[in-house]
């Protein structure tokens, strides 16, 4: 009893603000806004070693950890008992008021800060054309913060993916934000980098490239 008195505390202490969906609007039908395509059980490894486990997604607009109970989310608001959050097998840290995905976990260390901009949609083209971005996203409903923005007249936004890689080096952290300023932050091994970029085409755009490029400076440095 004493035990489950106390998650249930650490839960209240972590997540506040409910919000009260509907079957209409419930936001795993409309899951634009998260990481995840569903809510799934996730690990909150708390610093003082307790687990606990909860039904975890992440808000890329708001930059939220997120937890669903039945028909109420709630936000996560108070990281500083965080050590690390589990989902869907991912690794996340707490990183001031937002989590980073860590991709690569070794003496230099990659992460990547999910996150999405809103914007309202272009209108149709000429000819039936449209400027959109395909890799954006329609919805009619938003939930930012602790509140569902419902559009008047099934007017539509725009979720724009606008994820920031970072490296973490001698701890400091770098935004990787082009091949030139990715170079300067290897200043000792600028040389093999850009060689070892070119020789497999990687894109530092692309995660799962720019996940291979840091490997390949651990390596290097070994």
């Amino acid at each position: 009893m004493e035990v489950k008195r106390n998650i249930t505390g650490l839960i209240l202490l972590l997540f506040s603000f409910s919000l009260k969906i509907n079957a209409q609007s419930d936001t795993t039908m409309i899951p634009e806004q998260f990481l995840f395509p569903e809510f799934s059980m996730g690990v909150l490894k708390m610093k003082n070693g307790e687990k606990v486990i909860l039904n975890l997604n992440y808000n890329v607009v708001t930059e939220k950890m997120v937890f669903k109970q039945k028909d109420r989310i709630y936000d996560m608001v108070n990281y500083s008992n965080v050590d690390t959050v589990f989902i869907y097998q991912r690794k996340f840290i707490p990183v001031g008021k937002v989590f980073y995905e860590v991709l690569v976990n070794a003496p230099v260390s990659l992460f990547v800060q999910h996150k999405g901009t809103i914007k309202n949609p272009s209108r149709p083209a000429a000819y039936g054309g449209t400027s959109d971005v395909s890799s954006s996203t329609y919805i009619s409903n938003l939930r930012i913060g602790n509140d569902v923005f419902r559009m008047d007249n099934n007017q539509e936004v725009l979720i724009v993916p606008k994820p920031v890689s970072w490296i973490r080096k001698n701890n400091e952290m770098y935004a990787v934000i082009n091949q030139r300023h990715f170079r300067k932050i290897f200043p000792d091994r600028k040389n093999e980098m850009r060689e070892f970029i070119r020789q497999n085409n990687l894109d530092l755009e692309n995660c799962d490239h720019l996940i291979k490029v840091v490997h390949y400076y651990n390596g290097l440095s070994l």
